[in-house]
């Protein structure tokens, strides 16, 4: 159990460092390290990941926000439905078995990924970025909503779904897009990751790992937001995509490899 005390931070960097350079809140591979590796229930893996996504978030967003790259008009919306969402999804994890947790959890990042990487290639010839008047419609807080209640059930961050959205179908600025996602994780990570760590399914021996995940996830969080200042937007998006659909076919395969 030693080496988990070492590998433990280093890969809420590693997630940190994801997170922070596309939104994503990258946990689904701390998901995946809890449950195969150290061997917790999916309930302590999704809260340990969004404790994890939520101290990385407040380190990433320093920089983000002195870069002048939060949308605060965004940041309100995103924040109460994706709130809710996460509410909802937290809740479900509590009452949905280790077993079947880990037989659809794959499939969501890569569904995710996919219709990203669609989305960018019809978009090819798309220059220009626009900044809408209101964000307070059906399609932004239904985006949120769905988002948010995912995050709350896998453990993951709210960027895969939203940031597709909004730069996909709003066309927002990547950068702005993903900037604020962090800034919002700020809050509805720590609030799902509450919720998981109030359970009565989670051990209480895990907490041990709370201040190492905090480590890793702070300075993951300070070097991915540096470097996403410098990244093409464009490059960003597809930096999201591909991640995703890597990480869910790392989760399927680990799942059919030690059910087979």
């Amino acid at each position: 159990m030693l080496i988990a005390f070492v590998v433990i931070p280093l890969f809420a960097m590693a997630v940190a460092f994801i997170s922070n350079m596309a939104g994503l809140g990258g946990g689904a591979l701390l998901v995946l390290f809890f449950l195969y590796y150290l061997g917790l229930g999916s309930v302590a893996a999704g809260g340990l990941s969004l404790i994890s996504i939520a101290t990385s978030s407040i380190v990433g967003s320093s920089s983000n926000i002195r870069q002048g790259q939060v949308s605060i008009g965004l940041f309100k919306v995103l924040l109460v439905f994706s709130s809710i969402g996460i509410v909802l999804g937290s809740v479900l994890s509590l009452v949905v078995p280790t077993d079947i947790f880990k037989g659809i959890f794959g499939f969501i990042p890569i569904s995710v990924g996919i219709a990203s990487i669609i989305l960018i290639l019809k978009d090819r010839k798309f220059k220009k970025y626009t900044e809408p008047k209101s964000y307070f419609d059906r399609g932004v807080t239904s985006a949120a909503l769905v988002a948010g209640t995912l995050s709350g059930f896998t453990g993951l961050g709210i960027g895969g779904i939203t940031g597709t959205y909004l730069t996909s179908m709003r066309r927002m600025k990547p950068k702005l897009v993903f900037s604020t996602i962090v800034f919002t994780m700020i809050i509805t990570s720590m609030l799902g990751g509450l919720i998981h760590l109030g359970s009565f399914n989670f051990p209480l021996d895990t907490v041990q790992y709370i201040p190492l995940l905090m480590a890793g996830a702070a300075a993951g969080g300070f070097i991915g937001a540096r470097v996403s200042g410098i990244v093409k937007s464009k490059s960003l998006r597809m930096f999201q995509a591909v991640t995703l659909i890597i990480i869910g076919i790392i989760a399927v395969s680990i799942y059919l490899v030690t059910h087979i």
